[in-house]
């Protein structure tokens, strides 16, 4: 499938400024909860919360699905737009209008960090309400670190509007005289799972501190969710740190990757792919894991402005990183960090096509395409 190279295409690996990118890939950091961990919200539903689709997208919507067996959705992360609202609105106009094409999305699945700085209630009326006013399909997500960070009320976190927000039958922090532009997404957790016969999406919530904390509850269920994905469903795994990251202001975290593989050894099933946001650029790495590759991709460039460029290093992609100690079955695939963009998944039965979008200003055009199968189907 042809596609754009990057903005300014090039080789970086002789690039004299800025970060090494092998020791941004390489970063290790605790997972298990300290006292930098943010205690997790009561949930709004019962165990092992989980939302079917149909319940919210509407009967024209399911038929059209099941008549056509394929579902379309977008996603992206770090979206708000509190310093220059201009490249969010530019990316919502762009996934607006895919709304009204051949093959419309059914959703729009969120990564992560919805409102800067901190998650503030008053910064989901434009960075949310206002930003996606257009976007009439549902809007779903799972909190990133800004979104539930403590430094806006002094110990407390800032999660309570967000569950007012995804979690509310009623919305409570949008206009009441104002008709909602899309059915309320009422999630039942801050990690939860998102269910449909041709995709499973598990949203894991990774707290605020960087590199992530997941309490042992979380893990449990993760290995629970794994376990329950059929082997011919699409399942994918959304969360708002990465593993695997070479931009320069967070980089990966190893550790949070081994803690994940646990559970995925546990449960006998890997994700079919790992969405996730944090870095503000486009990633995609992939991993060889008994035999198959499993896709991580970061696309943390949904509107935020202040982009991440990747470390000193990285040479043209293609790229395996099989001579780094801990990346030895790694391969840094593809990436865009000059641009702002969201990915538009389409899935049908045993199989998924992710399309990444760059956007910038006037302009939007397919920068990556890549497809993940499931176990069933290979």
């Amino acid at each position: 499938m042809a596609r754009a190279r990057h903005l300014l295409a090039d080789d970086r690996s002789a690039a004299p400024q800025g970060p090494d990118a092998l020791e941004l890939l390489t970063r290790r950091r605790p997972v298990v909860p300290d006292g930098s961990f943010v205690p997790l919200p009561d949930p709004v539903g019962e165990p092992p919360y989980r939302l079917e689709l149909e319940r919210v997208i509407g009967r024209d919507r399911v038929d059209a699905i099941a008549r056509t067996r394929r579902l379309t959705f977008h996603a992206l992360g770090d979206s708000g737009g509190d310093v220059d609202p201009l490249p969010q609105r530019r990316v919502a106009g762009a996934i607006t209008r895919q709304l009204y094409g051949p093959q419309p999305a059914s959703f729009l699945y969120h990564l992560g960090d919805l409102v800067y700085p901190h998650g503030e209630e008053a910064g989901y009326r434009s960075q949310f309400w206002g930003a996606y006013a257009d976007y009439r399909a549902p809007i779903f997500a799972v909190p990133g670190n800004h979104d539930a960070d403590r430094k806006a009320v002094p110990g407390a976190s800032t999660l309570d509007p967000f569950i007012s927000t995804f979690c509310s039958a009623s919305p409570t922090l949008h206009d009441a005289a104002v008709a909602l532009p899309r059915p309320p997404s009422r999630q039942p957790n801050v990690y939860w799972t998102l269910v449909h016969p041709l995709l499973r999406i598990i949203g894991l919530y990774t707290n605020v501190p960087e590199g992530g904390r997941l309490a042992n509850d979380q893990l449990a269920w993760l290995v629970g969710e794994l376990r329950a994905a059929p082997a011919d469903t699409v399942t994918i795994l959304a969360m708002h740190q990465p593993v695997y990251s070479a931009d320069v202001t967070h980089g990966s975290n190893l550790t949070l990757g081994d803690v994940l593989d646990r559970c995925a050894r546990t449960a006998g099933r890997w994700p079919d792919a790992v969405l996730t946001g944090h870095a503000h650029c486009y990633q995609r790495f992939s991993r060889r894991i008994d035999g198959r590759e499993v896709p991580h991709v970061v696309a943390g460039a949904g509107g935020y402005h202040e982009l991440h460029p990747l470390g000193r290093g990285i040479g043209r992609v293609p790229m395996p990183l099989s001579a780094v100690d801990g990346l030895e079955d790694v391969t840094l695939e593809d990436y865009e960090d000059r641009a702002h963009g969201f990915l538009t998944v389409t899935v049908t039965p045993g199989a998924a096509e992710l399309v990444y979008h760059a956007v910038t200003l006037g302009t939007v055009y397919q920068r990556d395409a890549f497809e993940i199968r499931t176990p069933a189907s290979r």
